[in-house]
């Protein structure tokens, strides 16, 4: 009986035991997580996992029931004085060999990271310079000896890429050198700074980007070092431009990274390329072929500015091949050969259907070569060397006048090119070569030649213009040149018939843009003039209009233009012509024959010098001056045909004779009312009283002399001096005789309304004296007219004795003289 309750007793004490250790453990496990395991147990892990190849440092350790031992505040050191810090981890858990350590040897075999999250500062000495953080991280980590290490399918997110590596690392051997913090720094920066961009980035978050990497090294030996990198993304957008798909592989041996294959996708087309880049010399090699919207891309992506001035709206094609190195910034310094081409490119608005060109890129310049710009109505051709901001260049071109403007807005040459208006079968021919300099708008230069056709300029139809150049912004210098002039439309053309076309050679054409002038040399040739000068003096043009040749003349030019209204124009231009020219004068208009003269316009002057013409069958001789809208001018002409003067000026003569004169004189706007001077004028051999200013005095004569036949005297000379005053012509020296007669006048002619008011007194000699000797003044009478100058109307009036000369001009005895009409 005692013997059971014994049992019973011991049984209870076991099961007390047993309560008590289990609650011991449990407590111990307590106490063990709330104050972690001892610090000796973190030094030996600690010296285990640096025997291993790592140096590393534990914040609290504790053990975790199913879990192990876990380690927290992780930090990871570059060297075994633990004085750079390279990463940080928050949590791991260590897994040891059990049977070591049941004997309290620290045995560890594996490091296994469940969402753990590894933290590396960029700048270990710098903790304001940010970390790298790599977030969820999962896998294991073996540590089977012998320094190795094993990563099996690690996994973990970065910038919003899952990240996958497998790895066979052999661990640090000897003591390594004191770590390069310099080198250290810059690559953590160069990592952080594609992490940042990527940051950039936006991914699908259904499928985020898979980055596989498979390492195999001992880094005792970096020439062992391995790696293979695949990577895979689909939907990667970045300020608006997607790429549908990206896929990549690499491999790396030793200091060899070689990216075998990298495709890129988007909805315009495919991107392939090729590189190879030496971790020590921290150059590479590539080669790459795109359709992708590179400009749209770069633009997004890698921040460049697009040029504002192109717009690419069609396929586009980019082959390429080169080297790069980067320099201790990272940035990369590219050495590139290839060609591009760009469909239904827009450049400052003008279309083109494609733009492309071989080229090559080294030390930040560019050189083209075999660049075409084409359009269905025009193509360039040229080469071109880039060294930002200056541009030199070598164009052909073929393309359209409107092309061009857009590039010179605001220059002079602009305002050229504005002027010039195409037409049916226009072309252009352009050769040039120069440069610019993009950051000075001021700063351009081109020299060359240029063929046109068929186009206006200022409206002046020209059928061919061609000229040597020098171009830049502060003077247009055109010289060796020919233009061709179009008269098809001209109204002295349309008006007289002559040529539809016309040459003048130019010796050169200059204009000054600081001095607004255009310089004029050695312009020759058969042609109308005003066409010639409206092209840069539309003004002096519309004063030589006056001059309507029936052909063109011959005519040379030089001077100087000016195009503001300062007036330092001093322009000369010389003519003849064997054909006719009409000039309207006192408001009727002469064809005058074999014009020459020498025109010199000098500011809001025109003067015409050394005109010489033939005129109503006579020599005439001229200078004018035009100024401010008045007209200053000298003629004289000898024995002129009076017929077709009368004619001209509404005469209604009998008979022939000639006119011999000079005459000076001023009028404003062409207007006779305007009209002052001077001059004198002698009729010869021409029949007096058929004239009908004088007709109806033929009857008066005949009926005061008492004899009909008195009145059908032949006057064939006479003479006068004139002055004119407001339009009025005055004389009062007028004298003409017969055999038997001799007159004095005096009075004046009204051109304005054409009205005629004039004193005739006659001298009867001879014969018809005795007729008239019991009349007072022995034979002396006196008519006065008055009316239109067509057929005024003529009165006998009371004789008044003239003053002065005129009183012994008309008592002078009549000149005989012979005859051969009897009379």
């Amino acid at each position: 009986m005692s013997r059971l309750h014994l049992t019973r007793n011991l049984r209870t004490l076991a099961f007390l035991v047993a309560i008590a250790a289990v609650l011991a453990g449990i407590g111990g496990l307590w106490w063990a997580n709330q104050t972690g395991l001892p610090a000796s147990w973190r030094a030996a892990i600690e010296h285990e996992i640096e025997r291993k190849g790592a140096h590393v440092s534990i914040g609290t350790l504790r053990y975790m029931p199913f879990q192990g031992v876990v380690a927290t505040d992780v930090r990871i050191y570059s060297d075994p004085f633990r004085l750079r810090e390279i990463s940080r981890l928050e949590r791991v858990i260590l897994g040891f060999d059990k049977a070591r350590l049941a004997r309290g040897s620290f045995q560890l075999n594996k490091i296994q990271l469940e969402d753990a999250t590894l933290v590396m500062p960029v700048d270990p000495t710098n903790p304001s310079a940010g970390t790298l953080d790599i977030n969820g991280a999962y896998g294991t980590i073996y540590l089977p000896g012998d320094r190795r290490i094993e990563v099996s399918k690690a996994r973990g997110r970065i910038a919003g890429i899952d990240l996958t590596l497998d790895a066979r690392i052999i661990g640090q051997q000897n003591t390594p050198p004191p770590p390069d913090d310099n080198a250290l720094v810059k690559r953590r920066a160069l990592m952080a700074k594609i992490i940042h961009e990527l940051e950039q980035w936006h991914f699908d978050k259904e499928h985020p980007p898979a980055l596989q990497i498979s390492v195999e090294a001992d880094v005792n030996d970096r020439t062992t070092f391995a790696a293979k990198i695949a990577l895979q993304v689909k939907g990667m957008e970045k300020n608006g431009h997607v790429l549908d798909e990206v896929t990549g592989s690499a491999d790396i041996a030793g200091d060899l990274v070689t990216i075998t294959s990298l495709k890129a996708t988007d909805e315009r087309g495919e991107f392939e390329g090729h590189f190879d880049y030496d971790l020590a010399q921290r150059s590479g090699r590539f080669d790459v072929t795109s359709s992708i919207e590179v400009p749209q891309l770069m633009t997004a992506w890698a921040g460049f500015h697009a040029p504002r001035d192109a717009v690419f709206g069609g396929k586009q094609l980019l082959e390429a091949g080169g080297d790069f190195t980067l320099d201790e910034n990272n940035i990369p310094l590219v050495r590139m050969t290839g060609h591009a081409r760009c469909e239904s490119v827009l450049l400052r608005g003008m279309p083109f259907e494609y733009v492309e060109s071989a080229f090559s890129w080294a030390d930040g310049n560019l050189f083209l070569r075999d660049l075409k710009l084409h359009r269905g109505d025009g193509e360039a051709t040229a080469k071109a060397m880039i060294e930002w901001p200056l541009v030199r260049m070598q164009l052909h071109s073929t393309l359209p006048i409107p092309v061009y403007r857009p590039f010179f807005v605001g220059q002079p040459l602009g305002n050229v090119l504005n002027d010039m208006a195409e037409r049916e079968h226009s072309s252009v021919d352009v050769n040039l070569e120069g440069g610019f300099d993009a950051s000075n708008r001021e700063a351009w230069a081109y020299t060359g030649s240029g063929t046109v056709r068929n186009l206006d300029y200022k409206g002046v139809p020209l059928n061919l213009a061609h000229c040597a150049f020098i171009l830049n912004h502060h003077e247009l210098d055109f010289n060796d040149g020919t233009v061709v002039f179009n008269y098809a439309k001209y109204p002295l053309r349309k008006a007289f018939g002559g040529p539809d076309e016309a040459t003048a050679k130019v010796g050169r054409i200059r204009f000054d843009a600081r001095e607004k002038l255009v310089e004029v040399e050695n312009v020759s040739g058969e042609f109308w003039a005003s066409p010639m000068v409206r092209m840069f003096a539309p003004k002096v043009a519309d004063l030589l209009e006056i001059y309507r040749f029936h052909r063109p003349p011959k005519l040379t030019g030089t001077g100087v233009v000016d195009v503001t209204p300062e007036g330092r124009t001093n322009l000369t231009v010389t003519f003849a012509s064997e054909n006719e020219a009409d000039y309207e004068f006192l408001e009727k208009n002469l064809t005058l024959g074999h014009p020459s003269a020498t025109v010199r316009i000098h500011g809001p002057r025109v003067n015409v010098e050394n005109l010489r013409l033939e005129a109503f069958d006579g020599p005439v001789t001229a200078h004018f001056e035009t100024h401010d809208g008045k007209l200053d001018g000298e003629l004289s002409w000898t024995k002129l045909s009076i017929p077709p003067l009368a004619t001209t000026y509404d005469f209604q003569l009998k008979g022939g004779g000639t006119v011999t004169g000079r005459i000076n004189f001023s009028m404003t706007g062409g207007k006779v009312a305007t009209m002052d001077g001077s001059g004198l004028l002698a009729l010869e051999n021409t029949e007096l009283f058929a004239v009908p200013m004088f007709g109806p005095m033929t009857n008066l004569i005949g009926d005061v002399l008492n004899k009909e036949e008195a009145g059908f005297q032949h006057a064939k000379n006479a003479f006068c001096t004139f002055n004119i005053e407001n339009g009025i012509l005055s004389t009062t020296d007028f004298h003409t005789s017969t055999r038997s007669l001799n007159f004095t006048g005096e009075g004046s002619v009204d051109m304005r309304d054409r009205t005629v008011d004039v004193t005739i007194r006659m001298n009867a000699r001879g014969l018809l004296k005795l007729i008239t000797v019991l009349r007072p003044f022995s034979g002396l009478f006196q008519f006065h007219g008055t009316g239109p100058l067509k057929s005024p109307e003529w009165n006998h009036m009371k004789f008044s004795p003239p003053t002065g000369r005129q009183n012994d001009i008309l008592l002078a005895p009549p000149k005989a003289r012979i005859v051969d009409d009897g009379n």
